[in-house]
């Protein structure tokens, strides 16, 4: 069996690499599942295996396994238009396989060609996700395990319950399951113990934010469908709750994580890439600082910078944009998630930023906003 190496240590190298090789083996011909995208409105989602997509149940819609890496597609119309626009999505889970990285960055490739090149396409990793991305489902649960770890979907029961840690923010929420040991445990967040409709507990930390408690508890009780739930608060008489202490076992509460943003304010840079990949980006152009991701980026970057025969990234601080320039082919297409990759990894700020790649003249309003005519 080969090793599975993480996906972080991938550089994407795919055009003539043995991952290419594999991932055009693996389709054979077509890839089916691109069949009849550019149909309607809708929301798809597919897990890749073995270097193959799958479609997920769309019962499992806002699931995601660690170890595995997912395909999105969110397909819509605007106000007074029957055009139908796209967004496409690789969903990548902090233990996925650069193979499980590779592949799905690949078949969003695939997938953009199919609907005529006219998607804007984006890289989202766990944790790290985009409000876009968010906004698509009312919670993100990240799983255990994955297809590529010979991992069994195990439900929770009574005497074997998941542990779930639970984030809200201004953007949305995401559960995401923790091994059952009393070290699992934070200062800083709110936690759900789930065996059945019947028997949940939620664990508020002493420094849990108020807001994200309200929300926990919204998500406990709608999990709770067979009785109440029991809101344990630490140091709050907590620790005579015995059922939910003998779940946990031995270990230590850890200290709140710091969860705030490391950078508040940011100042937009302009780089050219090259086609050389051993070339660093030249940067080009900067904007003015924008407060944190909602910040109104003013005065902006002329867009005149923007050459239609070459390929540009922006750093926007909280989000990373590719742009293509018209006269872009496919080899360029393919090798832009790659040199958004290369640059994420240069320091910790980068490195797990949403990507999206955008082409001219389908630039997304999110991109639209750094620049001046």
């Amino acid at each position: 069996m080969s090793q599975r190496v993480p996906w972080k240590e991938s550089n994407l190298a795919l055009i003539g690499s043995d991952l290419d090789h594999k991932i055009k083996a693996a389709a054979a011909e077509n890839e089916e599942q691109w069949q009849g995208l550019n149909e309607a409105p809708g929301r798809k989602v597919w897990r890749i295996e073995q270097f193959k997509v799958v479609p997920w149940p769309e019962d499992q819609y806002g699931k995601f396994h660690k170890g595995d890496s997912y395909v999105v597609l969110n397909s819509y119309t605007e106000d007074g238009s029957d055009a139908l626009l796209h967004d496409i999505h690789i969903w990548i889970g902090s233990e996925s396989s650069q193979d499980e990285y590779g592949t799905a960055a690949y078949k969003m490739v695939e997938a953009d060609d199919s609907l005529g090149g006219a998607a804007i396409q984006h890289r989202e990793v766990q944790g790290k996700e985009s409000p876009l991305f968010q906004s698509y489902f009312e919670e993100l649960t990240y799983l255990e395990g994955g297809a590529d770890t010979g991992f069994n979907v195990v439900e929770p029961t009574k005497d074997k319950p998941h542990l779930y840690r639970v984030k809200g923010t201004e953007k949305g929420m995401s559960l995401t399951q923790l091994s059952l040991s009393k070290s699992s445990l934070n200062t800083g967040d709110s936690f759900i113990l789930f065996a059945n409709g019947s028997n949940v507990w939620l664990w508020n930390g002493e420094s849990a934010n108020p807001d994200e408690k309200a929300r926990a508890n919204s998500l406990a009780e709608s999990m709770c469908t067979q009785g109440t739930v029991k809101v344990l608060d630490q140091g709050q008489g907590d620790e005579e709750e015995t059922d939910f202490w003998d779940y946990l076992g031995d270990g230590e509460i850890q200290e709140a994580d710091d969860g705030d943003e490391e950078v508040d304010e940011f100042i937009p840079l302009l780089f050219k890439l090259s086609d050389n990949p051993d070339e660093e980006p030249e940067q080009v152009a900067e904007g003015e600082p924008v407060k944190v991701r909602w910040g109104s980026p003013s005065p902006k970057i002329d867009r005149s910078f923007l050459n239609e025969n070459d390929v540009f990234l922006l750093d926007a601080g909280w989000e990373i944009f590719v742009w293509i320039g018209t006269d872009a082919d496919r080899s360029e297409k393919l090798m832009a998630m790659g040199k958004a990759d290369s640059f994420c990894k240069q320091d910790p700020r980068k490195a797990d930023l949403p990507v999206s790649i955008v082409k001219s003249g389908w630039e997304s309003s999110g991109f639209k906003a750094f620049f001046s005519e």
